[in-house]
């Protein structure tokens, strides 16, 4: 087990990402099956929207952070699901190209009130491109306490 476990989780403690590219093929093919808009899905059509071109889906650029925080092996052994997602906000169009890197933050950790072996952690995403910040939002996970596991 490498996952952090409660305890482990600082307030203010940050964590980066592997960065993640994505092409056109790839955005049009999520966006096809979750979010079929012809600005993510049809390149020539795109063209001629107020994006002026392809743009990835805002929740595959959700959906791409949080695959990157998973790949980190932060939960690995220690998380227990989580119960939601919270301001989501996305800021700049994502494009066939863009390489996203994700940086985040422990905003929050508690111990949970009904269940004294696991805690509740909030987590500040910041999803960037080489061009800046594109999206931001929090997520709440559910944890397993060290002081309450067994060894």
């Amino acid at each position: 087990m490498n996952g952090w476990f409660l305890e482990d989780f600082e307030v203010g403690r940050k964590l980066a990402t592997e960065p993640v590219r994505l092409e056109a093929d790839e955005i049009m093919a999520f966006a096809r099956q979750y979010d079929p808009q012809p600005f993510h899905t049809d390149l020539e059509t795109a063209k001629n929207t107020v994006f002026e071109g392809l743009i990835a889906s805002g929740f595959q650029t959700v959906a791409t952070a949080t695959g990157q925080f998973i790949r980190t092996g932060v939960l690995d052994g220690t998380g227990q699901g989580g119960p939601g997602m919270e301001n989501i906000r996305w800021l700049a169009p994502v494009r066939p190209g863009d390489t996203l890197s994700t940086a985040i933050e422990v905003a929050e950790a508690r111990a949970s009130k009904s269940d004294p072996s696991r805690g509740i952690v909030r987590l500040a995403f910041a999803v960037n491109t080489q061009s800046g910040v594109v999206a931001t939002f929090e997520t709440i996970v559910m944890v397993r306490s060290r002081s309450t596991s067994a060894a």
